[in-house]
């Protein structure tokens, strides 16, 4: 029998100006052909069955028909579009739905565009998961309209928006992420093994004591793994809308409760989804390598909540590899989102977000195809779901255009470069200021100086590109600049395309 994979479907788009993949099964040594925009390519299914078909790259379009054929079946798939590709990946903040984000009422009536689709990979984490749960719902190629609004990622939908006004061609994403999850899951186990050892000791350990037909008969029945109506948990819709204070929170567990749920079932068991390559095997896999233009990710918030901030750094460089494996493509870009300021949400709190940032900020300076988008502006402190994700997904829009696409445009976060001291005045340069520097507002947010722990007064003025601190008292010796080092701070320092500054701590005598 004649099959596509099935994130092959009639109304995908498919990626402009790149050789393209397309994949199956069939019976064992069939020929199979595919066609598209009069463009013919064919391959052999192998002994499994399996087939993949490589198309030369493909002209921007937005209706076109795909064929595939044995020579007994044919399959066509209709309404396709070709331009631009790009897949999400991440915990819950690339998740986040539009039907949760803070502007939804307003873009929802106006969002129709044709252009604009969405594809969400099913959230698998084991074999056979989609046999005990309905997954109707999702694997579903989307369009941008009223109806189908709620289910896109918001900053993937942003991220579209921006793209496709600009690129003026049909941009797609594929949405693949899970919220909850470590970068563990995301990776291939062995790079797990090899980049972050205390994850698969973690693993290996809970899997040398537990009884395993126990565990998998629990989670065939554990709510947690029913992840095919995103909007059917009680619990998200309450919270994902709107910060919930203390008593709203009490509220609504003490009526979860009378209503009979029991929300600790199956809650504190090591669940599938964070073993070590779940979710790179049963997930990622299943979408590689459809045609892409780079990869958005938004992920670290639960690595910290693990208490394993400290191994991001290697973990996030492995995990970026590992994805570039899959597509046989080792230049693919990666724009990342820095995690902005956070305190606290219900039982977690923010541990070391200051080195998740540090190793974000290192990996791009590592990769030359990878680059740091700033939302330092738009935490929330006691919300770990910031729910403005427009910025987000504009500012990841501005790094693909300036690095991707080569627009000449100031698309980089504005980055202290250099410290200098003279008396009791402190000049801190940066780089992308071209312009100059923005303070909004009459003092500059999350920043302090120190002297041997003793906090300095200070007041500033931008000069250019510079920062320009007025020390108020004389002081001899060391001195530390922290910026934006605090558990939670909006940063409201920008440079003239109105990103934020980047974190930092900087020295000098």
């Amino acid at each position: 029998m004649l099959v596509l994979a099935d994130v092959f479907q009639s109304g995908m788009i498919l990626q402009r100006e790149k050789e393209i993949c397309i994949w199956g099964n069939a019976g064992p040594g069939e020929l199979i052909n595919v066609s598209i925009q009069g463009k013919s390519e064919s391959s052999y299914a192998n002994e499994e069955g399996g087939w993949a078909v490589r198309l030369q790259p493909l002209y921007a379009s937005e209706s076109e028909k795909l064929t595939v054929s044995n020579g007994k079946e044919r399959i066509c798939l209709e309404d396709i579009a070709v331009g631009e590709v790009w897949v999400a990946g991440g915990q819950s903040n690339m998740e986040f739905h539009m039907r949760y984000e803070k502007h939804v009422s307003d873009v929802k009536p106006k969002c129709w565009n044709p252009r604009i689709r969405f594809y969400d990979v099913p959230e698998i984490a084991f074999d056979g998961q989609e046999q005990y749960f309905d997954y109707s719902r999702v694997g579903i190629w989307r369009k941008a309209t009223p109806d189908d609004l709620d289910y896109f990622s918001a900053v993937g939908y942003y991220f579209q928006c921006s793209l496709e006004s600009t690129l003026n061609v049909p941009v797609g994403i594929i949405g693949c992420n899970w919220g909850g999850t470590v970068s563990a899951s995301w990776m291939n186990a062995e790079t797990v093994r090899n980049a972050g050892a205390a994850w698969m000791e973690e693993y290996e350990t809970f899997a040398a004591q537990v009884n395993w037909e126990e565990y998998w008969n629990r989670q065939h029945t554990n709510m947690m793994n029913d992840r095919g109506n995103p909007f059917a948990d009680p619990f998200g819709e309450f919270v994902m809308p709107v910060t919930r204070s203390a008593k709203e929170m009490q509220s609504f567990f003490a009526s979860m409760m009378n209503a009979g749920m029991d929300l600790e079932a199956n809650h504190f068991e090591y669940q599938p989804c964070q073993f070590p390559g779940s979710l790179y095997e049963h997930m990622l896999r299943k979408i590689a390598p459809y045609g892409i233009r780079g990869f958005l990710w938004y992920q670290g918030e639960t690595d910290d909540e693990k208490c394993c901030a400290n191994l991001y750094q290697p973990m996030l460089t492995g995990l970026i590899g590992d994805w570039r494996n899959l597509w046989e493509d080792q230049n693919l870009p990666f724009l990342i989102v820095q995690l902005p300021g956070y305190e606290s949400w219900l039982s977690g709190q923010n541990l070391h977000y200051d080195w998740i940032r540090h190793a974000q900020e290192q990996v791009t300076k590592m990769d030359q195809n990878t680059w740091l988008c700033s939302i330092s502006d738009v935490g929330e402190q006691y919300d770990i779901h910031p729910k403005n994700k427009q910025p987000v997904g504009e500012r990841l829009s501005l790094l693909a255009r300036g690095h991707v696409y080569g627009e000449e445009i100031l698309c980089d976060a504005p980055v202290a470069s250099r410290i200098q001291r003279s008396g009791n005045q402190v000049r801190i340069s940066f780089c992308n200021a071209d312009g100059g520097l923005e303070l909004r507002g009459g003092q500059v947010n999350a920043l302090k100086v120190s002297a041997e722990s003793n906090v300095i007064s200070w007041q500033a003025e931008v000069q250019g590109r510079d920062l320009v601190l007025i020390l108020q008292q004389d002081v001899t010796g060391m001195l530390q600049v922290d910026f934006a080092q605090e558990k939670y701070y909006q940063v409201n320092l920008y440079n003239k395309s109105g990103i934020p500054a980047i974190p930092f701590s900087l020295y000098t005598v």
